[in-house]
């Protein structure tokens, strides 16, 4: 198999792609360190986020806590146990002024409403209570509760958050006592830490995911919540490593943790670009530093390059002129391989033109043998054929004659004809066997394929075959399903198994049995062919198909035939997709012949045939017969006169062409192997000539090949039949195509 060339490049080309090749994989090496750095440098940041992430969130614990720790304190105050709120209230103001989150502390009874408020003069009147379900979940559970971020005017204009503790005298709780802590104090508790770049942004959000303090911009994002894809995460998980846009719209790698006491989510961000800045400068660098290596080693491959280049180029041309038979311009070359090929272009030379002669002279002798086996093939083809057409000429009068004798009742002679009519027909079979084997050696056999069922095939097999086995008294037994369908040519596959009846009835003794069975198998329609006769031998089994191979036979060749059959019988059936198989268990054991053919879908159509018959209108229909033969002109027109049609004869074309003016015929049966203008010839003149034109046109002739069947339809022709043919047949066809004028 031939395959396309590939593309071709100059060698400049290719030692530079040599160098590129040369450098790529130290170029690709020093980008996957560069890249490992990298993926190590963003590894330690992420473990940095982390970090801080978790700093940030002890940092607000501790402070929670200690909130916490300091009211828990306040909270054993005697002034408390005494009622003396007055003293409660110093109390809390002092210890106040040592909070720097803490905005006020307000004390409230079990109902919610404020006692004391540190954020307002002693003696102020209570302000409404506000949060009454924290101050109950702090009543129930006796535990200190850490609230969420909310704005109350009365505690100035920005966003502040209560850390809440039980006052709990004799086991029980009598006040809630509370201090308010500021955001902003909390943004300043984390400008505070100064251990993170300036970059790093950091932030800490309420249980209700509100942000309570952030570095950055605190003044804006104060008492809003975090992106929708933050607020996903930290839904998910209490800590994790994540890229995002900020709230400003920045992408950014960031981290965050959950503080394990207050439950308050601590966050660190920083610019993607600060991280992704080192590996872009990586890669820059890295892409100069190759541009600049392959630059300098492509500009030495081309210097190199173009010196090998001169000297190939100076060698090609020496080698074009040893091409043309011209002495080569041999070049001195600088390139110890180029001096060496220039050395092999000049014995190449030499060599070629010694082959150049060797070759012409097998030419010759192989040309001048090719001519002898076309011409003697060509010879054996038309030999082929010609004995054909004179086998075939002097069997049809002898088959019309027979016909007739059958017809006008010679019963004295019954035997007489039936034998001659057997060993005509079999004469006949013999004919178109060598013609067949001739074509099928050819391929140019045209199969008419069609759905034909196999119980017709073989019904059409039996009839052909039947004189043979009636004459040697054999029992018949057919078995086949009329289901089983299949795709072929009903006229070849039909010879197909007369052959294969023809060969049992030969090869077994009279009365003895042929069984002829059909069945369907995955797809195939299996058909075997067995009978009891003498068997085949094992030496005989592997070439029971090949031409001109027969069984063991008598001097006297009672069995008749070529060894042609089986043969013939194989290339149709293999032509069909098929198999066949001979098998026997040896001499005097009988033989089975097994056919295999393909079954067509289910969904193709059945095409609408129908075979021509004889009709019963045939009576005076005109009928023109054109043949030099006398002996079968005369047969003829007695056989088709004695079945009630008029019939006129001519021996050549000028008189068939006078007839057909004169005597109008529906029908015209011609001979195609005429004296003069044959029958082709014949056939085109009159389909050419008005008053003739609608005439119906039977070619009958000795000539079977393919190529003069498609002549005869170029020419004209409705029918085409080989010679010799029975009247019933010959009458069928003139009937059918009277029915269709």
């Amino acid at each position: 198999m031939a395959t396309l060339p590939s593309r071709r490049f100059p060698l400049r080309t290719h030692l530079f792609l040599l160098v590129i090749g040369t450098l790529l994989p130290t170029l690709l090496l020093t980008a996957f360190l560069v890249s490992q750095l990298v993926g190590a440098v963003r590894t330690n940041t992420e473990r940095r986020l982390t970090e801080a992430s978790r700093a940030t969130a002890a940092l607000v614990d501790a402070e929670l806590s200690g909130t916490i720790r300091t009211l828990e304190a306040l909270a054993q105050s005697g002034h408390l146990t005494s009622g003396d709120m007055a003293g409660f209230y110093n109390d809390a103001r002092q210890l106040q002024t040592t909070q720097a989150t803490w905005v006020a502390v307000v004390l409230r009874d079990r109902a919610g409403v404020p006692m004391v408020n540190t954020s307002l003069p002693w003696g102020s009147p209570p302000l409404s209570p506000v949060d009454l379900a924290g101050v109950q979940q702090v009543l129930d559970t006796r535990k200190p509760v850490i609230g969420n971020l909310f704005m109350d005017q009365a505690f100035g204009s920005s966003p502040v958050a209560p850390i809440r503790v039980p006052v709990v005298r004799d086991g029980r709780v009598i006040y809630e006592l509370t201090a308010i802590l500021s955001a902003e104090s909390f943004s300043a508790l984390l400008q505070r830490e100064r251990a993170f770049p300036d970059e790093w942004v950091r932030g800490v959000l309420d249980g209700n995911n509100v942000l309570v303090a952030r570095t950055r911009d605190q003044a804006r994002w104060i008492g809003q919540k975090g992106t929708p894809g933050f607020l996903e995460r930290i839904a998910r998980s209490d800590e994790a490593v994540y890229r995002d846009r900020s709230l400003e719209g920045q992408d950014v790698y960031g981290a965050f943790t959950r503080a394990p006491r207050s439950r308050w989510v601590a966050g660190v961000a920083v610019p993607a670009a600060a991280m992704d800045g080192d590996f872009r400068r990586s890669m820059m660098l890295l892409a100069g530093l190759a541009t600049v290596v392959i630059g300098l080693g492509g500009l030495a491959a081309f210097t190199i390059a173009r010196r090998i280049s001169r000297d190939i180029s100076t060698t090609v041309g020496a080698a074009d002129a040893i091409a043309v038979g011209r002495e080569p311009d041999l070049p001195s070359a600088s390139v110890t391989e180029v001096e060496h090929l220039v050395q092999a272009l000049v014995r190449a030379g030499t060599l070629l033109k010694e082959r150049e002669r060797e070759r012409d002279a097998r030419v010759s002798r192989a040309d001048a043998a090719r001519a002898e086996a076309e011409a003697a093939d060509r010879a054996k083809d038309e030999f082929m054929a010609m004995l054909g057409h004179e086998l075939r000429n002097p069997l049809a009068p002898a088959l019309t004659a027979l016909h007739l004798v059958k017809q006008r009742g010679g019963m004295w002679a019954q035997r007489e004809c039936d034998i001659i009519e057997r060993q005509v027909r079999h004469l006949a079979r013999l004919v178109d066997d060598l013609l067949d084997v001739s074509r099928l050696r050819r391929g140019s056999v045209q199969l008419r394929r069609e759905r034909v069922a196999v119980v017709d095939v073989i019904a059409r097999a039996v009839e052909m075959a039947a004189p043979l086995v009636d004459e040697r008294a054999q029992h018949l037994i057919v078995d086949v399903p009329a289901e089983l369908i299949i795709d072929g040519d009903a006229e070849r596959l039909a010879q197909v198994f007369t052959n294969l009846i023809a060969n049992s009835a030969k090869y077994t003794e009279p009365g003895g049995h042929i069984r002829v069975t059909a069945q369907e198998a995955a797809g195939w329609a299996v058909i075997q062919c067995s009978d009891d006769g003498i068997g085949i031998s094992e030496e005989l089994l592997p070439r029971v198909f090949d031409l001109f191979v027969q069984g063991e036979r008598g001097l006297d060749r009672r069995q008749g035939g070529l060894g042609l059959g089986l043969g013939v019988a194989k290339t149709l059936v293999e032509s069909h997709g098929g198999r066949i198989e001979a098998m026997s268990a040896g001499p005097g054991e009988g033989s089975t012949f097994v056919v295999m053919l393909p079954m067509p879908p289910a969904s193709l159509e059945w095409p609408a045939t129908a075979a021509p018959s004889v009709s019963r209108v045939l009576d005076g229909v005109r009928v023109l017969i054109v043949e030099d033969n006398p002996d079968a002109l005369e047969m003829m027109v007695q056989s088709l006169s004695a079945g009630g049609l008029q019939v006129a004869a001519a021996p050549d074309a000028e008189a068939a062409v006078r007839a057909a003016l004169a005597f109008k015929p529906l029908v015209a049966v011609l001979d195609i192997g005429l004296p003069g203008t044959d029958g082709y010839e014949l056939a085109r003149q009159l389909r050419a000539n008005e008053s003739t034109r609608g005439i119906s046109l039977i070619a009958l002739t000795g000539y079977g090949r393919d190529v003069d069947l498609a002549t005869a339809h170029e020419s004209g022709f409705d029918v085409f039949l080989v010679k010799p043919v029975a009247i019933d047949v010959l009458l069928s066809h003139i009937s059918a195509l009277i029915l269709t004028v």
